[in-house]
């Protein structure tokens, strides 16, 4: 039995998710059970996949004002002792902590009963929660090398993100069915900044339009904003020479938008990253500038050392310096492939099935 304690974000939750349904396609007769808060994503998604899910009282503390994190810390011993029962009720074979508030008093509960543990770490930059954790669980998986020494674990096992087979099943150039409406010579750019959208990306490729206007008949754009500035965004196509391009509140599924796309314009999230790289695109990334532990920019160095991105941080992003790169990838091709071939170089096939291996190796060896 598989009990999975983390989430808080999607960047978490899917990685966690699709580790969970390798688990149980190698047996059936095993389970599996979620552990996360009542305030995480975990709460709507990990039912929705069909895995029961336990809640416990716990609260962060990086990131938080004095207040919130003295509080976190007296919940503490309340969410140590709600694992400890989950721990009884539940009697796992191993623990997998993916990061989130609920992992620690998981991890810790475990230890303390003796119940084999590992954590899988999904970021170049390894969340509180992990790095606390590091210190006694058994095995480390995690998604980029460099996480690894700041875990303090020269044993880790770089395994790559959990990406659906859907991404890695992408060609190098658009689907037919999408790439007819862009025109046989015309290139394809899909900006997106998350399910929410991005007020900066949104803000700023708004003002980029006048710098890429050389490109009308040649750029076919699909921008997702998320719902607050759909129509403001909508005006400024409208008054741009991209009176044609699709602006919409969310993408779904985005595997085919990132499809038909040529280049990509994104944040740098752990998922994010993984999927670019499982499809081969180009891309520019913006890092989210508040993420914990600037965790994104790590995250968007990687693919840049690759050569599959331009990474262009909050406090350089212009209207005219994304203009600019945009169309310096879209006006060169050859390039845009180039940097799709670097970043599939990052890409983990594989990487579910590595962290189920490691699972079951150090349950076997207990």
């Amino acid at each position: 039995m598989l009990l999975i304690a983390g989430g808080g974000t999607g960047g978490h939750i899917y990685p966690a998710i699709a580790i969970a349904q390798e688990f149980l396609a190698r047996d059936a007769s095993r389970r599996v059970v979620f552990v996360g808060t009542e305030r995480g994503l975990e709460k709507t998604i990990v039912p929705k996949a069909g895995f029961p899910l336990e809640l416990i009282s716990v609260g962060g503390l990086k990131g938080k004002g004095l207040g919130e994190s003295i509080s976190s810390l007296a919940r503490l011993p309340i969410g140590v002792v709600q694992a400890w029962r989950l721990i009884g009720k539940h009697r796992p074979d191993v623990v997998l902590g993916v990061g989130g508030y609920s992992s620690g008093p998981m991890l810790i509960a475990a230890r303390l009963r003796g119940v084999s543990t590992a954590i899988h770490e999904q970021n170049a930059f390894p969340g509180l929660t992990n790095r606390f954790g590091a210190k006694f669980v058994k095995t480390v998986a995690v998604a980029f090398a460099d996480a690894a020494p700041r875990l303090k674990r020269n044993d880790a096992v770089v395994t790559g993100n959990p990406i659906r087979k859907e991404f890695f099943q992408i060609g190098q150039r658009p689907t037919p069915a999408l790439s007819e409406a862009v025109g046989a010579n015309g290139q394809r750019l899909l900006l997106f900044g998350g399910s929410q959208g991005s007020h900066i990306l949104n803000r700023t490729m708004a003002g980029a339009l006048l710098f890429l206007a050389r490109l009308k008949g040649r750029l076919r754009i699909v921008h997702q904003t998320g719902t607050k500035e759909l129509d403001q965004v909508r005006a400024a196509y409208r008054s741009s020479a991209f009176d044609d391009a699709r602006v919409v509140p969310y993408l779904d599924p985005i595997v085919d938008e990132i499809a038909a796309a040529d280049l990509v314009v994104s944040r740098a999230g752990a998922m994010t990253i993984g999927e670019l790289a499982a499809s081969g695109r180009a891309a520019i990334l913006v890092p989210f500038a508040a993420a914990t532990n600037n965790h994104q920019e790590l995250n968007a160095r990687v693919m840049e050392r690759a050569g599959g991105a331009i990474v262009i941080t909050e406090a350089q992003l212009t209207p005219e310096r994304l203009g600019l790169a945009i169309a310096e990838i879209i006006n060169d091709p050859d390039r845009a492939a180039r940097m799709g071939a670097a970043a599939r170089t990052l890409a983990a096939p594989d990487a579910t099935k590595k962290i189920v291996d490691l699972l079951e190796k150090i349950v076997k060896s207990e």
